[in-house]
C-alpha cells in the first residue's frame, strides 16, 4: 500500500457523502457523475485518438498549431455528446478543458443567452437555430480599446438612416476599436455588438445589434471590416482573443435586438418594458464565473494534496522521511485554501439559484431580487475570481520546482483564469457596486425606515445588537457573531468617514473616488466572506451523515478563523476584540490545521476529478508522481527528438576576447 492510499485510509467520513453537496443535490451529482463516467470510458477507448486529449507536448508548440489542435479536440468532443451544445451540463466544460480554454465558450455564455434574453420571437426564430448549429458563430463585440467596465462611455456608434431603414455601424475613433472578445480574431462570422444608438442626431443609450462581420463561405471579413487577432497574452493562448473596427457598416433595422426598445420606420424610438432586463444576460455569463471556474481551484488543490501527501522529504525522530504536508508550514499554505474552496462552491451554488430565480422574476416583468441579486454577483464574482487564481499559485509554489513545470498542471490553471478577475467587471468595480448597497442598507437600517431582505443581509435587520456586541473571550461558536460585527462595523466606519468628508464640503462623488475607496473595497469585502461562511453552515445542515457534518464544521471554523485572523484590525479599531481573543482565535486556527489534515485527501477526492482531468503528472490517484514525471520527460517532450548539434557546433567556434 503506497502512502497515498495510506493517507485514504485515515480519512474519518464518507467521502461519497460529500460529492452530492459539492454539486447541489444528490440527483445533480449523480447526473454528473454518469456523464463523467461515460467520458471516461470515451477516454479509455480513445487513449490512442490525439484529438481528443490535450497533447502533453503542448507547451511546445507555437499558437497557432496550440489554435488549431483545440479545434480538433473541441469536435471530438461535441462528437461525444452528440452535438447536445446547449445541453452540455454546467461543470463539464471546465473539467474536460482543466488545461487549456475551449472554443466557443464567450458565445454560448454570452451571446445566446443575450439573443434570448433582449431578441424578439421573430429574432430567435430568424437566428437561434443557426446559432446553435455555429452557422451563426458570434462573439460579444462590448468592450472597447479605451472603455470596458464603464459601459455608457462606448463609442461605437449605431445610426439609424431612415430612408434605408437600416443602421449605419461606424467605429469613430481608435479608441472606438472593439478589443478583447473572445472568438473574434478567428472564429466568429457575426458579432453581438454594443454600440450607441441614434436616432435623429440624438442618443438613446447603448443597445445591442447582430452584425455580420465575415463572409459565410470564405470567411473573409465583410467591407468596411476590419478584425483580427490581438496577439499573445499571459495565458489563454487557444483563445483567439480579437480587434473589430467598423467603416460605416449598413445592417436591416431587424438586426437591433428589439424585444425592449424599438425604432419604428419614421424614426420614433419606443421602449417595452423595464430596460433593466437587458442586465439579466449578463448576469447569466457572471453566474457561470462563479459556480464553474472555481472548481478548477479544485483542480489545483487535487494535485497539490495528492502531491504533498507522496513527497516525502526530511527524516522525523524514527529516521523516516515525512510527507510534505505532515509540516505545519504546508499545512497553513493549503488547509485554508481548501476551507476558502469549499465556502466558495457551496455559496456559489447558492447565488447561482438566486440569479435563476431573479431571471424567471425579471421574465414576468418583476424586479424585486434584481438590486439584491447584483449586488451579491458582483461581490462573489470579485471573491471567487482573486481567490480561483490566488489558490492556483500557491499550490504551484507548495509543489516546489514541479509546480513550475507544465507537466504539473499547476502554470495553465493559473494563466486562464487570471483574466476572469477583469473581465466580466473589473474586480474592483464589481466590490465598488456591492459596497453602494450595503451602505443604502446600512442608512436604511439605522433610520429603521425599511425592513431588509432576511434571506440575503438579515443581519442589517439585527444593527444594533450586533453593533453593542463585545467579545471578551473567543470560543468558536462566536465565530458568526465576530463575522457579523466585522461587517456591520467596516460598513460603519466607511459611512462615518464619508460623511464626515461631505460635512467638511467635499461633494458625495469626490468622497467615492479619492477619499474612502480603500474602506468600501473591505466593506464589500467582509460581507462576501460572512456570507461565505453563512452559506457553508446552512449547507451542512443538509448533510445527512454524522461524520460528514462534523468534518465540514471543522472545515468551515478553519475558514472562519484564517478570515478573522486576517481581518482583525476593524474588530480590534472597534473595541469587538481584545488581544487574548486574538491569542485564542491563532490557537483554534493551528488546532484546525491538525484536525483538516488527515481529512484533506477525502476533502478533495469528494469533487470525483479523474487523473484524464487532472492533466498532471505529479497529482494522479495512483501517488507515482515521480515515475509519471519521468516517463513524461522520455516519452512526451519532442525536444528531445531535435538535432540541436548544428546551433552547438556553430556556438562552439566563438572565439572568446581575452
Amino acid at each position: 500500500m503506497n502512502i497515498l492510499e495510506q493517507a485514504r485510509q485515515q480519512v474519518s467520513f464518507d467521502v461519497d457523502s460529500v460529492t452530492p453537496l459539492l454539486y447541489g443535490s444528490k440527483e445533480q451529482a449523480e447526473q454528473f457523475l454518469a456523464i463523467f463516467r461515460h467520458i471516461k470510458q470515451f477516454l479509455e477507448k480513445c487513449k490512442n485518438i490525439p484529438e481528443v486529449q490535450t497533447s502533453p507536448d503542448y507547451y511546445n508548440w507555437n499558437r497557432g498549431i496550440q489554435f488549431l489542435s483545440k479545434g480538433d479536440q473541441a469536435l471530438a468532443f461535441q462528437k461525444l455528446l452528440d452535438f447536445k451544445l446547449d445541453e452540455i451540463p454546467l461543470y463539464l466544460g471546465t473539467i474536460i478543458y482543466s488545461a487549456t480554454t475551449n472554443y466557443y465558450g464567450v458565445y454560448f455564455g454570452m451571446v445566446l443567452p443575450a439573443i434570448k434574453v433582449l431578441g424578439t420571437d421573430e429574432q430567435i426564430n430568424a437566428w437561434y437555430k443557426d446559432c446553435l448549429n455555429l452557422k451563426i458563430a458570434g462573439c460579444y463585440a462590448q468592450t472597447e480599446l479605451a472603455h470596458g467596465s464603464d459601459v455608457q462611455s462606448l463609442q461605437t456608434t449605431a445610426t439609424y438612416d431612415q430612408k434605408t431603414d437600416e443602421f449605419i455601424i461606424h467605429t469613430p475613433s481608435v479608441e472606438a476599436v472593439k478589443f478583447w472578445p473572445g472568438e473574434l480574431g478567428f472564429l466568429a462570422n457575426w458579432a453581438l455588438v454594443y454600440a450607441k444608438l441614434i436616432v435623429n442626431n440624438k442618443s438613446h443609450g447603448v443597445q445591442a445589434f447582430m452584425v455580420p462581420i465575415r463572409d459565410f463561405n470564405t470567411h473573409k471579413p465583410l467591407p468596411g471590416i476590419e478584425v483580427g487577432d490581438i496577439g499573445p497574452k499571459i495565458g489563454y493562448t487557444s483563445k483567439d482573443n480579437g480587434y473589430l473596427k467598423f467603416t460605416h457598416c449598413r445592417i436591416p433595422s431587424f438586426n437591433m435586438l428589439a424585444k425592449y426598445i424599438k425604432v419604428t420606420r419614421d424614426g420614433q424610438v419606443i421602449r417595452q418594458g423595464d430596460p433593466k432586463v437587458s442586465y439579466s444576460a449578463m448576469m447569466i455569463m457572471r453566474k457561470l464565473i462563479i459556480t464553474v471556474y472555481p472548481r478548477t481551484a479544485a483542480t489545483s488543490l487535487t494535485i497539490a494534496i495528492r502531491y504533498s501527501i507522496a513527497r516525502q522529504q526530511f527524516t522525523n525522530d524514527q529516521g523516516q522521511e515525512n510527507s510534505v504536508l505532515e509540516y505545519q508550514t504546508q499545512q497553513h499554505k493549503l488547509l485554508p485554501l481548501l476551507a476558502n474552496l469549499y465556502s466558495i462552491i457551496f455559496t456559489g451554488l447558492k447565488v447561482g439559484q438566486l440569479v435563476d430565480l431573479n431571471f424567471s422574476q425579471v421574465q414576468k416583468q418583476d424586479f424585486s431580487l434584481m438590486a439584491i441579486c447584483h449586488a451579491i454577483i458582483c461581490g462573489t464574482k470579485a471573491n471567487f475570481t482573486y481567490f480561483v487564481s490566488n489558490c492556483a499559485e500557491w499550490c504551484r509554489l507548495s509543489c516546489g520546482g514541479h509546480g513550475y513545470a507544465h507537466y504539473s498542471g499547476l502554470p495553465a490553471i493559473y494563466q486562464d483564469n487570471c483574466p476572469n478577475i477583469t473581465l466580466e467587471g473589473e474586480n474592483q468595480i464589481m466590490y465598488l457596486q456591492l459596497a453602494r448597497f450595503l451602505l443604502k442598507l446600512y442608512n436604511q437600517a439605522k433610520q429603521a425606515s425599511k425592513k431588509i431582505n432576511e434571506t440575503y443581509f438579515g443581519l442589517f435587520n439585527r444593527l444594533q445588537a450586533i453593533t453593542d456586541y463585545r467579545c471578551t473571550q473567543f470560543t468558536r461558536e462566536q465565530i458568526l457573531q465576530l463575522l457579523e460585527s466585522n461587517v456591520i462595523h467596516s460598513i460603519q466606519i466607511t459611512n462615518d468617514k464619508m460623511m464626515a468628508h461631505i460635512n467638511s464640503g467635499l461633494d458625495p462623488k469626490s468622497v467615492w473616488d479619492y477619499k474612502i475607496g480603500t474602506d468600501l473595497w473591505s466593506s464589500a469585502n467582509n460581507f462576501i466572506e460572512y456570507y461565505k461562511y453563512l452559506s457553508f453552515l446552512q449547507t451542512i445542515d443538509q448533510a445527512d451523515n454524522n461524520n460528514t457534518k462534523r468534518v465540514l464544521r471543522d472545515l468551515a471554523d478553519l475558514f472562519a478563523a484564517s478570515i478573522l485572523l486576517e481581518g482583525s484590525s476593524v474588530l480590534i479599531e472597534a473595541g469587538v476584540i481584545n488581544v487574548e481573543s486574538i491569542k485564542l482565535i491563532r490557537e483554534f486556527y493551528t488546532q484546525q490545521l491538525t484536525i483538516i489534515k488527515p481529512e484533506a485527501i477525502g476533502l478533495v477526492e469528494a469533487f470525483r476529478y479523474n487523473d484524464a482531468s487532472l492533466r498532471s503528472t505529479i497529482g494522479c490517484s495512483d501517488g507515482q508522481p515521480y515515475e509519471k514525471t519521468y516517463h513524461s520527460a522520455i516519452n512526451e517532450n519532442t525536444l528531445n527528438k531535435t538535432d540541436f548539434k548544428p546551433i552547438v557546433n556553430q556556438l562552439k567556434n566563438i572565439k572568446a576576447r581575452l
